[in-house]
């Protein structure tokens, strides 16, 4: 193999190439038109896409790029290239029509054929550049097409063209031959008539005059197929525009019932939450309450009992009050029962300051009376699930004075929790729990049961709703 010659798989593959009609419209002072009013802009240039897409289809266009108001399209002829440019050019005069002059919107098109790049579904190259830079030559609302394409539609379009000489363009190497057209109806051009023989000399006057009539008769049968071709192009131009005035109001309906079903669903999702911080705070006011009446019962129950013991304090002290008067009342032996008064406890005189000069002896320790005081050893244990093995437990002491019971406890971070409870006359056990989640948030809990056999069951739930048990065993 020669040096000068790559390795086959060296080789790049060779562009896709054709031979293409470019059409590129632009929108003249479009960059005006959205500084002076956006929306109304965006708006104008929807209705205009709407005709200009659909004349595209009908003449077999296809569009292969755009960018803002720019828009390239392709054509497999130059004749239907133009015909729809005309066209296109036609119908948005008359759309225009309908608004004031300060709103309405011209394109200016420009037509070149010429080879083409092929890169998936865009086209690149000098064809597409020429295209582009005849159109900024057009007046708006007209079409300027490249000699080229002239070249192909003069013999087959009833158009009438101004030659703009040679442009030389930015970027374009040689300079490109330029035709502007002036009326853009998009008409086939009639068939030339044929001459006539020339007749003899004998008939020249019957034959002029039979020309002449052949004339008058073509001239009509011309003009009334132009008129009909004329009135069935309106008619499938104005379907094709309400067409797309149809799709374009579907389209806005459509898009109309989307926002008002987001907006349903959106009002449902916030009803929704709004329940769910309703219930949310029902629970907690209903957990706070029970606490609460917990509290209340166990406040009641520890007043009762100590209503109790009062009366039970002034019965003793009544008794006292009453030996006391009797040994006073009782001569012979006043000595003795003073000594005997003086070594009766003294169990409702209260305790003397530390800085009294004279102390008394401490009263001796009374035996509880109330059957559920006293020291408890157990523990406290989250369920976390149904098997035994999620328990986490930990030790806790409860003391009971007057069927009122509390202690405490110290969680790994280092803050203390608190229990408070009340063991009502039946048994029944009331207890609550003031502690911290290992978030730092502080939490509580209400827990019931009973007492029974020296020993204290309860269960109930955090206030996050996992689920708590304490068990309890009175010391001997």
């Amino acid at each position: 193999m020669p040096n000068n010659v790559p390795p086959a798989d060296d080789r790049q593959p060779a562009l896709e190439r054709r031979l293409a009609t470019i059409m590129m419209a632009d929108v003249a002072g479009y960059s005006r038109m959205m500084g002076e009013n956006e929306e109304r802009t965006v708006q104008m240039l929807r209705g205009h896409r709407e005709v200009f897409d659909a004349l595209l289809g009908l003449h077999r266009g296809r569009i292969f790029n755009t960018a803002g108001d720019a828009i390239l399209a392709e054509f497999p002829s130059a004749v239907e290239a133009v015909r729809c440019a005309t066209e296109i050019q036609s119908a948005l005069r008359t759309r225009n029509e309908h608004f004031p002059e300060d709103e309405r919107m011209w394109f200016r098109i420009g037509i070149n054929l010429g080879d083409v790049i092929i890169q998936g579904t865009d086209l690149l190259g000098d064809g597409v550049n020429v295209a582009a830079r005849i159109q900024t030559v057009a007046q708006p609302g007209g079409v300027c097409i490249s000699g080229s394409v002239y070249d192909q539609i003069q013999n087959k379009l009833t158009l009438q063209f101004t030659m703009l000489g040679e442009r030389s363009f930015k970027n374009i190497a040689q300079p490109i031959r330029t035709f502007s057209i002036s009326e853009a109806d998009g008409t086939a051009m009639p068939a030339t008539a044929t001459a006539p023989p020339r007749p003899k000399q004998g008939w020249k006057l019957v034959g002029i005059l039979a020309l002449l009539g052949a004339l008058v008769l073509a001239a009509g049968s011309g003009y009334w197929l132009y008129r009909g071709h004329e009135t069935l192009r309106t008619e499938e131009l104005r379907q094709t525009i309400e067409k797309a005035r149809q799709a374009t109001e579907t389209e806005r309906l459509a898009a109309d019932a989307q926002t008002a079903k987001a907006a349903q669903d959106k009002t449902a999702a916030e009803e929704a939450q709004r329940k769910a911080k309703e219930a949310q705070l029902a629970a907690e006011t209903s957990q706070h309450q029970a606490r609460l009446e917990a509290e209340a019962q166990a406040t009641k129950a520890a007043l009762e009992r100590a209503k109790v013991e009062k009366k039970r304090l002034d019965q003793e002290l009544k008794r006292a009050e009453t030996e006391k008067h009797a040994i006073d009342a009782a001569p012979p032996d006043k000595a003795a029962a003073k000594a005997h008064l003086e070594e009766t406890p003294k169990l409702m005189e209260p305790a003397r300051p530390a800085s009294t000069p004279t102390a008394m002896p401490p009263a001796k320790a009374v035996e509880p009376t109330d059957p559920f005081d006293g020291t408890y050893e157990g523990s406290l244990c989250n369920d976390r699930s149904f098997s035994s093995s999620d328990k986490k437990c930990w030790p806790l002491f409860l003391k009971v004075e007057h069927g009122v019971a509390s202690g405490k406890w110290t969680n790994p971070a280092g803050r203390q929790g608190h229990v408070r409870g009340t063991i009502f006359p039946d048994g029944t056990v009331a207890i609550t729990l003031d502690a911290w989640q290992p978030s730092g948030k502080p939490t509580d809990a209400s827990l019931t049961g009973k007492w029974e056999n020296n020993m204290i069951s309860v269960s109930g739930k955090w206030k996050e709703g996992l689920p708590v048990t304490g068990d309890w065993t009175r010391g001997h």
